[in-house]
């Protein structure tokens, strides 16, 4: 510093004192060893603090947490302050040869440091259990760096037996370096590894389903392991036993859950107006089990709970509010679009799959107000049960109307008025214990308990004068009308099934059209 302190005051001097038409400089070997030793202490603080700044960065992807970066860098600048720590206790100046031992020191520290902590992340995601990872990682990958630091320590050590002074120093200084390294390496840093919690919620929901969120939950389904990592970071862990209630009807909502490990069953029950409790009866809704969602709609509207869950055996839900998802809406906009996404898709097949439920439980035919094909079918079982053990006469008649122009038409969309009319023509002609079904577009049937097949027949015959002197008309085309008809038989044990085939291989033969 005073060679270069001296320097810059002889050039200031020269330019105020002599003519700018000449250069100066200043030069000599003091100078140019100045110079180096300057450029040698800059890029040697450069040069640290970009190492410093790489190895923070390398652990935090590797583990996703700044606080294994610091020590991974306080590991590896462990060894530099050791060796720069004795070159000022004994008075060892800083030089072209003693600054180079600072990089060789942090390019072996940072090569060990990764070796090993590459090698702990792998044993501890298996099983979060740090202490036997630690083991695992010391009986790998500590011998081998126990006998790459002896190797190395031993071959530099032959330069202490060198005369030339600064490479006998150079000799001691590596060696003095490299055990520290190891100290660093294997006491230092597992030792600082005990004492940071590296589970983090993705560990624990990857652990406890046994594949990643994204592949084991629709809501994370399409997401990289980074966008599902930010949703894990911002939600929490819940723990519930057996029969516990996880929320109950009439609650107010500003979460979601899905289901990581165990089954929730999703009940619902009345309310009493007056007092708000229970009024002792539920209703099974569904069971969810890993992987499942459950509260979203009281996450999107924040609106009282619709029913109740709880646990049907000791389970685990990842907990996801709105203000998380406003957040991550915030700070990662395609984050949010993809869950957002997949929400909205899920929403969509529980959307589709209740529908299916609800024409499946159907038992009323929308257009005309008849049993459908399930409910009169169920009825048809319980009759034809009543017509056997009662010894009672029973007749079923299907009623199949085509298109004159077009028999093999299948359907006539958009003609509701003209169902409410063959509905009411046939049921005016019926007695009240009589039934009345539509079993699909064309296809009309009707139980007749109490009938034999002779009144049945007749029934049937006054049906067809019926529908000849008023036809039902489809635009400017006639509806032609066939007929089957079968009676319970008495002296064979019959089902309702094979009545129902009987009457409907009547309909089949029925080749002559009213």
């Amino acid at each position: 510093r005073d060679f270069l302190q001296t320097r810059d005051q002889i050039m200031a001097f020269a330019r105020n004192n002599f003519s700018d038409e000449l250069n100066w400089d200043v030069t000599g070997f003091g100078v140019v060893i100045s110079a180096s030793s300057h450029l040698l202490t800059s890029g040697q603080i450069k040069s640290l603090s970009i190492t410093m700044v790489l190895v923070f960065g390398m652990m935090f992807i590797l583990f996703l947490s700044s606080k294994v970066g610091f020590i991974a860098a306080a590991t590896n600048l462990f060894p530099i302050i050791i060796i720069f720590g004795m070159m000022g206790w004994f008075g060892i100046e800083l030089s072209m040869v003693t600054g180079l031992i600072a990089s060789i020191a942090i390019g072996l520290a940072v090569d060990d440091t990764i070796h090993y902590l590459v090698r702990y992340n792998r044993k501890f995601r298996k099983d979060l259990d740090r202490v036997h990872a630690l083991t695992e990682t010391l009986n790998q990958v500590g011998r081998p760096i126990i006998f790459t630091t002896l190797t190395i320590s031993a071959g530099f050590s032959i330069l202490v037996l060198s005369g030339f002074k600064p490479t006998a120093v150079f000799g001691i200084m590596m060696v003095i370096t490299m055990f520290s390294a190891l100290v660093g390496d294997i006491i230092l840093l597992p030792s600082l590894m005990m004492h940071v919690e590296l589970v983090t919620l993705w560990d624990l929901v990857r652990i406890k389903m046994g594949t990643e969120p994204r592949h084991g939950i629709p809501l994370f389904q399409g997401m990289s392991r980074t966008q599902v990592h930010y949703i894990c970071m911002a939600g929490a862990l819940k723990q519930i036993e057996t029969g516990q209630i996880l929320f109950q009807k009439g609650e107010q909502s500003n979460s979601m859950y899905a289901v990581i490990s165990g089954e929730m069953d999703v009940v619902d029950h009345a309310l009493d107006e007056k007092s708000g409790g229970r009024l002792g009866f539920q209703k099974h809704i569904t069971t969810l089990k890993a992987g499942d969602v459950v509260g979203e709609m009281g996450l999107l509207r924040a609106v009282p709970r619709s029913a109740t869950v709880f646990a049907r055996e000791p389970s685990e839900l990842l907990k996801i509010n709105l203000k998380m998802i406003k957040r991550l809406q915030w700070l990662y906009p395609p984050t949010a679009h993809k869950f957002f996404f997949n929400l909205m898709t899920i929403l969509c097949d529980r959307l589709e799959k209740i529908s299916h439920r609800f024409y499946e439980t159907s038992l009323v035919d929308d257009l005309t107000g008849l049993c459908n094909r399930k409910s009169f079918l169920e009825f048809l079982e319980k009759e034809t049960y009543r017509s056997r053990r009662y010894h009672s006469d029973l007749s079923l008649c299907l009623v199949k109307f085509e298109d004159e122009k077009a028999p093999s038409r299948i359907c006539f969309e958009g003609n509701d008025p003209m169902f409410r009319l063959i509905s009411n023509t046939i049921s005016g002609q019926l007695r009240k214990s009589d039934t009345l079904g539509r079993l699909d577009a064309r296809t009309f049937a009707l139980i007749m308990p109490q009938t034999s097949a002779e009144k049945a027949r007749a029934i049937q015959k006054r049906l067809e004068r019926l529908f000849k002197t008023h036809p039902i008309l489809l635009g400017a085309n006639r509806l032609k009308t066939r007929f089957g008809l079968a009676s319970l038989q008495k002296n064979v044990v019959e089902t309702s099934e094979q009545l129902f085939a009987r009457a409907a291989e009547t309909l089949q033969r029925s080749a002559k059209p009213c």
